[in-house]
């Protein structure tokens, strides 16, 4: 049982870590910005206790979206991996979630455990993808675009969009 729980947790670390340094950082500054609201409130500074708390609130906006981020990684992870168990290796399943940073590194770790790591960055490197490419190629091209219900759709809601009929 304890070794379950401490894979499962070690599989979201190793599924997500980009988010997982964001929500940190997040977290770091929101203990600061706390802090900083308590020594304002204790001196009497109305303005700077307000303005503290409200960049505080700014920053756990941000580790919301992170752990939003984490959660959807962690099901893109299983879902790939499923895939790969089912249907075996292919380009196409790497292909599909090629756009983002964080949705290749979910899947070079489903491959890496299901024994195809070194195929899934292969497929990465000549499609072009370095280290250093950490942007969403939408956002690359449109920063306002992150502001758009789409984006946000599909940047937590991993899988095929599901065809209404009607």
């Amino acid at each position: 049982m304890l070794r379950t729980f401490a894979l499962r947790h070690n599989n979201y670390l190793r599924v997500a870590p980009l988010p997982h340094f964001v929500l940190g950082l997040c977290l770091g500054m929101i203990v600061t910005l706390c802090w900083l609201a308590a020594e304002f409130y204790r001196d009497g500074h109305h303005l700077g206790f307000a303005t503290s708390v409200a960049i505080a609130l700014s920053w756990v906006t941000g580790a919301f979206f992170s752990v939003a981020d984490i959660v959807s990684r962690y099901r893109e992870y299983l879902r790939i991996k499923a895939m790969l168990a089912d249907k075996g290796y292919s380009d196409k399943i790497f292909k599909a979630v090629a756009s983002s940073r964080c949705q290749r590194d979910a899947a070079i770790w489903a491959a890496k455990q299901s024994g195809y790591g070194s195929l899934a960055k292969k497929v990465y490197h000549r499609l072009g993808y370095r280290w250093y490419h950490v942007m969403p190629d939408v956002l690359v091209k449109n920063p306002f675009r992150i502001f758009t219900p789409s984006f946000l759709w599909t940047a937590f809601r991993p899988g095929k969009k599901s065809k209404v009929n009607g």
